[in-house]
């Protein structure tokens, strides 16, 4: 399993949901030959309690995550935990905000089930600061593929052992302050700045999302990994 998420993303800016600006060649051909959900909506309207409902398969009521910013209780059972009994090895790559990402936190990724962790309290840009299982390392690059390539670490080392895995990939973008590289802003190079950047964000996503898909049948592992 690949399970990705963008940050703040509106529902019309993409190009598959009929926008005419933003360039998004591989969420489309996704859309257009996957199996596309056009009534599959967030479980809340802001950040927390969606990505707790994502893990947990609860309603944020249920779990008590009722803003951004709220932790995760330890004692829920997450995507992760569910996994281990089948002999999963899972990862958790990006923006977390379901608590803190301290080695000995109750609510970091690692205390909620994943074995390897590269993740960002909340929203980041380009050049993000991760906490790899509790260490705080500095990385370089665009924001999302930066994100992508940290879980294809973790997918390419679980192929090579022949492990089953699971890689929840939550990008940091579109989220406010909306920095986008030169080379993204090039394709909206006629729209004003602020637009370049929302859009060169997205694109940029577009791209780590593509290159995850390309790594997967690399590894030859692509038709028996759902990429959602």
């Amino acid at each position: 399993f690949v399970l990705c998420m963008a940050d703040d993303l509106g529902w019309g800016d993409l190009a598959y949901n009929g926008n005419p600006d933003v360039k998004t060649p591989v969420l489309d051909e996704m859309a257009k030959t996957g199996i596309r959900f056009d009534r599959f909506y967030a479980a809340y309207n802001v950040c927390s309690p969606t990505r707790g409902s994502f893990l947990t398969g609860r309603h944020p009521v249920r779990y008590g995550v009722f803003s951004w910013g709220w932790s995760l209780r330890p004692a829920e059972i997450t995507l992760a935990e569910a996994l281990k009994p089948a002999g999963y090895t899972t990862g958790h790559f990006g923006k977390w905000h379901l608590g803190s990402l301290s080695a000995e936190s109750a609510t970091s990724p690692g205390a909620q089930g994943f074995d390897e962790w590269s993740s960002s309290p909340n929203f980041y840009e380009n050049d993000p600061l991760f906490s790899r299982r509790g260490k705080v390392e500095k990385t370089s690059g665009e924001s999302s593929m930066v994100t992508a390539e940290r879980a294809l670490e973790f997918i390419e080392e679980a192929t090579k052992a022949k492990k089953p895995f699971a890689a929840v990939v939550w990008f940091g973008n579109p989220h406010t302050p909306h920095v986008a590289t030169e080379e993204l802003r090039k394709p909206y190079a006629h729209l004003p700045p602020a637009m370049q950047n929302y859009w060169g964000e997205i694109t940029g996503i577009d791209r780590a999302v593509g290159r995850l898909r390309t790594r997967l049948r690399e590894l030859g592992i692509a038709d028996d990994t759902l990429l959602l």
